[in-house]
Protein backbone atom coordinates (compact mmCIF):
# COMPACT_ATOMS: atom_id res chain seq x y z
CA UNK A 1 0.00 0.00 0.00
CA UNK A 2 1.25 3.48 -0.86
CA UNK A 3 1.99 5.69 2.14
CA UNK A 4 -0.93 8.12 2.60
CA UNK A 5 1.42 11.10 3.03
CA UNK A 6 3.04 10.29 -0.32
CA UNK A 7 -0.37 9.86 -1.96
CA UNK A 8 -1.37 13.36 -0.81
CA UNK A 9 1.51 14.98 -2.74
CA UNK A 10 1.46 12.87 -5.92
CA UNK A 11 0.26 14.51 -9.13
CA UNK A 12 -0.04 13.38 -12.73
CA UNK A 13 3.30 14.17 -14.41
CA UNK A 14 1.46 14.94 -17.66
CA UNK A 15 -1.09 17.54 -16.52
CA UNK A 16 -0.09 18.14 -12.86
CA UNK A 17 -3.55 17.16 -11.55
CA UNK A 18 -4.18 15.21 -8.34
CA UNK A 19 -4.30 11.41 -8.66
CA UNK A 20 -6.45 8.88 -6.81
CA UNK A 21 -5.55 5.30 -5.94
CA UNK A 22 -7.75 2.33 -6.85
CA UNK A 23 -6.29 -1.16 -6.38
CA UNK A 24 -2.81 -1.01 -7.90
CA UNK A 25 -3.49 1.91 -10.23
CA UNK A 26 -3.22 5.68 -9.82
CA UNK A 27 -5.82 7.56 -11.86
CA UNK A 28 -5.44 11.19 -12.92
CA UNK A 29 -8.56 13.06 -11.77
CA UNK A 30 -8.49 15.31 -14.86
CA UNK A 31 -11.00 13.65 -17.23
CA UNK A 32 -9.43 15.23 -20.32
CA UNK A 33 -6.04 13.76 -19.42
CA UNK A 34 -7.15 10.33 -18.19
CA UNK A 35 -3.66 8.96 -17.53
CA UNK A 36 -3.42 5.81 -15.42
CA UNK A 37 -0.21 4.77 -13.68
CA UNK A 38 0.64 1.32 -12.36
CA UNK A 39 1.77 0.68 -8.80
CA UNK A 40 4.26 -2.17 -8.50
CA UNK A 41 5.53 -3.40 -5.11
CA UNK A 42 4.00 -0.28 -3.51
CA UNK A 43 6.01 1.98 -5.84
CA UNK A 44 4.10 4.28 -8.23
CA UNK A 45 5.40 4.02 -11.81
CA UNK A 46 4.59 7.58 -12.88
CA UNK A 47 6.37 7.76 -16.22
CA UNK A 48 4.34 9.49 -18.91
CA UNK A 49 5.44 7.13 -21.67
CA UNK A 50 4.28 4.12 -19.60
CA UNK A 51 0.90 5.57 -18.66
CA UNK A 52 -2.32 4.13 -20.01
CA UNK A 53 -4.60 6.77 -21.51
CA UNK A 54 -8.20 6.46 -22.64
CA UNK A 55 -9.74 9.08 -24.90
CA UNK A 56 -12.28 11.28 -23.08
CA UNK A 57 -14.34 11.47 -26.29
CA UNK A 58 -14.59 7.86 -27.48
CA UNK A 59 -12.81 5.71 -24.85
CA UNK A 60 -10.19 4.33 -27.26
CA UNK A 61 -6.67 3.80 -25.89
CA UNK A 62 -4.49 6.78 -26.95
CA UNK A 63 -0.84 6.84 -27.99
CA UNK A 64 1.84 9.51 -28.02
CA UNK A 65 2.47 11.30 -31.30
CA UNK A 66 6.10 10.69 -32.16
CA UNK A 67 8.49 13.62 -31.57
CA UNK A 68 5.71 15.90 -30.28
CA UNK A 69 4.40 16.67 -26.83
CA UNK A 70 0.89 15.48 -27.67
CA UNK A 71 -1.34 12.57 -27.06
CA UNK A 72 -3.77 11.82 -29.84
CA UNK A 73 -6.65 9.39 -30.15
CA UNK A 74 -6.18 7.06 -33.13
CA UNK A 75 -9.98 6.72 -33.43
CA UNK A 76 -11.43 10.26 -33.22
CA UNK A 77 -8.21 12.33 -33.43
CA UNK A 78 -8.84 14.17 -30.11
CA UNK A 79 -5.53 15.80 -29.09
CA UNK A 80 -4.15 16.96 -25.74
CA UNK A 81 -0.97 19.00 -25.65
CA UNK A 82 1.65 18.47 -22.97
CA UNK A 83 2.50 21.79 -21.32
CA UNK A 84 5.04 21.26 -18.55
CA UNK A 85 4.91 23.73 -15.67
CA UNK A 86 8.19 25.60 -15.26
Amino acid sequence: MINQELLKILACPFCKTVVRLESNTLFCTNKECGCQYAVEDDIPIMLIDQAKRSCPQCGTQRDWVEDKDLIVCPQCQTKIEYKPQV
